[in-house]
């Protein structure tokens, strides 16, 4: 058994999938909203008895290495190790100098945690950090589990247990732990620091966030976090502190509470509430709420009690209740969730089960500023509720603000949808959402191409009727030999494929099974024929194209006239189609 085989015996892709979204049983299989396009009906399938997933919307599929290479950016060698780690297989054809410059990353970060972890514990200034962090609340058991560590307040002390360990500055330099002072020299980048280690999904640190402790040599202005720079593993609009430890949790309650800073996340885990992700002090991301609806359409935010973090929270709310998620504010007491759980970790867990609707936060807001039996008051008062209804996405739900400010201003629903009508949505990600979902739009040809041997499978004697020296109808290698299989009658269709060609034939076999499994022959043939008809379309309009570039690049009316007769030849065919 190969070490792929091996990993694939022991890792169950209903449940790895599960780890990163919501899935539900369908009959033999499960489904789920995709994450790799946004969708509002679930058409995502995971096949337990095939151990692959395929979503037939975007027409993405695999196995559990291509879901794990898909939805985490990795390259095929990054998950095969994570995969082996996971499932306790040791690789026995892994080369390690042929490591890939990503995998030098991930080593270099998690011996850089692993680094400040010790200098928190057992240097003479790590020491007195460890105080302050118990000082705020922290408990050991948490500060461990955190990885929370410190870095020294010297020039290049990790630098140089780096190269010791065998890493170049180069390698160090691109793990965003060290500035280039010059062609040839680097120092530390973070001196004197408390260190956040920040991970992915699957635990492995990728970069750093880090909050000044002392004054650090060198620096006249420094400013209160330092953080890990974009690198090739570290991408802080697409990653979300904690989510690696709250996941599970995440699922299992079916709501994510954002704060703003890591130490609210790591107090609100020590007080038993886990369904907790920071933002780490930026706006929330259209990548950040990609990520979080494989777990929950319902986002409670709380952000701190100024109103600095009132507008760092407006934005992800805006972007948020675009995506169609659930949104819900929380209020505290104290400036922020660490300062609660210190204070006293029952009011946060009790502050915490009882978020408002962000529409209801927004209108009693306004009532309280604004005076609403006057004009200004009330032009005011819609001005700023209006605004944030306009964007709900679920209209039943805005139906119900509206009909309640209208009550309370005593104007009529249809003004206020009017107004309503003319007010400019914020800055969003709409038109990022679009550019994100196109990227994953499949190749109309070849999505036709395999449906249509998806149906051929179910009806193979329809494949002798197919002219494909007349018309090609399958240009992909291999969806034409399965098709060649077909026609000739041989019962083995996936002999001696590779690795890729065998997913992707399983993957057709799914499809075939999935959606065409009921069919009766008429049915079958229906399908089949309005297929091909599309794809012949598809193809001659590809000719037309081809055509219409020549006609342009020619030199003379001379070259010009049979390129003409061409298109004339094919749109007459196109027409009878």
């Amino acid at each position: 058994m190969t070490d792929l085989e091996q990993i694939k015996d022991r890792i169950d892709i209903v449940e790895f999938v599960q780890g990163y979204l919501r899935l539900q049983k369908a009959g033999a299989n499960y489904k789920g909203l995709c994450p790799f396009h946004n969708e509002k009906t679930s058409s995502f399938m995971v096949s337990p008895s095939r151990q692959i997933w395929h979503c037939f919307g975007c027409s993405l599929g695999g196995d559990v290495f291509k879901f794990l290479m898909q939805i985490e950016g990795l390259e095929f060698k990054e998950a095969l190790q994570v995969l082996a780690k996971r499932a306790g297989v040791e690789l026995r054809h892994f080369n390690k100098e042929q490591e890939s410059g990503r995998g030098r990353l991930y080593e270099i970060s998690e011996l850089a945690a692993k680094f400040f972890e010790k200098q928190l514990w057992e240097s003479e200034n790590g020491k007195k950090a460890l105080e302050y962090l118990r000082g705020r609340g922290l408990k050991d058991a948490t500060i461990r589990e955190w990885r929370l560590g410190f870095s020294p307040n010297t020039w290049s002390s990790l630098k140089i247990f780096l190269k010791n360990a065998g890493y170049r500055d180069d390698d160090i330099f691109r793990a965003g732990l060290t500035v280039k002072k010059d062609e040839e020299n680097f120092y530390d980048r973070f001196r004197g620091r408390i260190m956040f280690p920040i991970f992915d999904l699957n635990s492995r640190a990728v970069g750093f966030t880090a909050r000044v402790f002392e004054e650090v040599t060198g620096e006249t202005e420094m400013g209160k976090y330092v953080n890990t720079p974009q690198t090739a593993i570290y991408d802080k609009s697409g990653i979300l502190y904690g989510l690696d430890k709250a996941k599970i949790d995440l699922r299992k309650s079916d709501r994510a509470i954002i704060v703003e800073g890591n130490l609210d996340a790591i107090m609100s885990g020590q007080a038993g509430v886990k369904n907790v992700v920071a933002s780490s002090g930026t706006a929330l991301t259209y990548a950040h709420l990609r990520i979080l609806k494989r777990y929950t359409q319902n986002l409670d935010l709380c952000f701190d009690q100024d109103e600095a973090g009132e507008t760092a929270a407006k934005r992800g709310i805006d972007l948020a209740l675009m995506q169609g998620f659930n949104v819900g504010l929380i209020n505290l007491s104290a400036k922020d969730a660490a300062d609660l759980v210190k204070e006293s970790p029952l009011k946060w867990v009790e502050a915490s089960a009882k978020a408002q609707p962000v529409a209801r936060f927004y209108i009693d807001k306004a009532f309280g500023k604004y005076d609403p039996k006057t004009a200004l008051g009330k032009k005011n008062i819609a001005k700023e509720v209006l605004s944030i209804i306009k964007i709900i996405e679920n209209k039943v739900e805005q139906a119900h603000w509206l009909d309640e400010i209208s009550g309370k201003l005593r104007i009529d629903q249809k003004v206020l949808v009017q107004a309503m009508a003319e007010i400019k949505p914020g800055a969003a990600a709409g038109p990022v959402e679009k550019d994100q979902a196109a990227a994953f739009e499949p190749a109309p040809r070849l999505v036709l191409e395999e449906t249509l041997l998806a149906l051929l499978l179910k009806m193979p004697e329809k494949s002798g009727e197919i002219n494909q020296e007349e018309f090609e109808v399958f240009q992909d290698k291999l969806y034409n030999s399965v098709f060649e299989n077909l026609k000739t009658g041989r019962a083995q269709l996936a002999e001696n494929l590779s690795y890729e060609d065998g997913l992707r034939f399983e993957l057709v076999k799914f499809k075939s099974d999935q959606f065409f499994g009921d069919l009766e022959n008429r049915d079958l043939e229906s399908e089949i024929s309005r297929l091909i008809k599309s794809l012949k379309k598809e193809l001659i309009l590809e000719k037309i194209k081809d055509l219409e570039i020549k006609i342009k690049e020619a030199k003379s009316q001379q070259d010009v006239l049979p390129l003409l007769q061409e298109v004339q030849k094919f749109s007459g065919k196109l027409a009878s189609l």
